[in-house]
């Protein structure tokens, strides 16, 4: 399979909010790191999902460039959702739903080996994320 179409199977295992198909286009040893997590393996993985579904379970990712070459993919996306669940902070407290609806552009590098990510790391502008929930000030 090529990566274009590797890469098209995870966004839309994200977008049906299928959860056991997304983590399964992932390797048992893979890397995932996004601002303010690093995980590992499957757990990793569920991990980072459990930071989208939670606090923004109606969350869907939009790719607007996608490219590949070797072993590597790379998409530009906008990541789109409603604050409706608890926001976990960093010092262990929850931010109650807000209702707002967030919507920040990011980038994506994925590596692939023998047709599952090994992987992921993502990088987005955490100030554009925090604004919208009433984080930071007007």
């Amino acid at each position: 399979m090529d990566l274009v179409t590797l890469y098209h199977q995870a966004n839309d295992a994200w977008n049906r909010h299928d959860r056991d198909a997304y983590v399964a286009l992932y390797a048992d040893d893979c890397e995932i790191v996004a601002p303010g997590s690093t995980g590992k393996g499957h757990q990793g993985v569920l991990d980072f999902w459990a930071t989208s579904a939670g606090p923004f379970p109606d969350n869907r990712t939009t790719p607007r460039t996608v490219l590949a070459d070797g072993t590597t993919v790379i998409e530009e996306s906008v990541w789109e959702g409603t604050n409706t669940g608890p926001l976990p902070m960093p010092d262990g407290s929850e931010l109650p739903p807000t209702g707002a609806v967030v919507s920040v552009p990011y980038v994506g590098v994925h590596t692939v080996r023998s047709g599952r990510f090994v992987s992921s790391h993502y990088y987005w502008d955490h100030m554009a994320f925090l604004k919208p929930l009433g984080l930071l000030p007007g």
